[in-house]
């Protein structure tokens, strides 16, 4: 994909914690922009994967919060792009402030499920993984995520299902 996507990976509501996920070629410049990481190091000098403490800034570079960033260059991440995460205090005002940054300096608003699409369509995930990733997000019960999560060895560590409690 040529454009890179930003959306709120957390329920709606304040919360202890909410998460703004991006991904695309712009993830890791999108980073080194809006995150000072408190070691004085640019965000793109950390390596994969390394939650790293910082200030995420808004686009005009004043402080909106203390979180953890984390990145993953691609092809190793959920989508198979270079991907940035931001895991916030859980404040609506933080994170629509956090998207807002996002796309004033480029990204756009993620579909609901294209992160999980662009996975499928850059061979991280075959089609009944994909499918399975929708059904865990639509459990109504513990069984029916069970049931979604024994469907995509992605989703479950669990290789042997018979190991799993029920």
């Amino acid at each position: 994909m040529s454009d890179t996507i930003a959306a709120v990976a957390t329920g709606a509501g304040v919360s202890a914690i909410g998460i703004v996920r991006v991904s695309g070629p712009l993830s890791v410049s999108l980073m080194d922009a809006l995150f000072r990481p408190a070691d004085g190091k640019a965000m793109s000098q950390h390596r994969d994967r390394q939650l790293v403490y910082g200030k995420l800034l808004d686009e005009k570079g004043r402080t909106l919060d203390l979180c953890l960033c984390t990145l993953s260059r691609a092809p190793r991440s959920y989508t198979g792009e270079d991907t940035a995460e931001l895991q916030c205090h859980g404040s609506p005002v933080v994170l629509r402030s956090a998207l807002e940054a996002l796309f004033a300096l480029g990204a756009r608003q993620a579909a609901a499920g294209e992160f999980t699409k662009r996975a499928f369509l850059n061979g991280r995930m075959d089609l009944t993984q994909a499918e399975a990733v929708v059904d865990i997000i639509d459990a109504e019960t513990p069984l029916a995520a069970r049931n979604a999560a024994r469907s995509s060895s992605s989703i479950s560590p669990m290789s042997n299902s018979s190991s799993i409690a029920m």
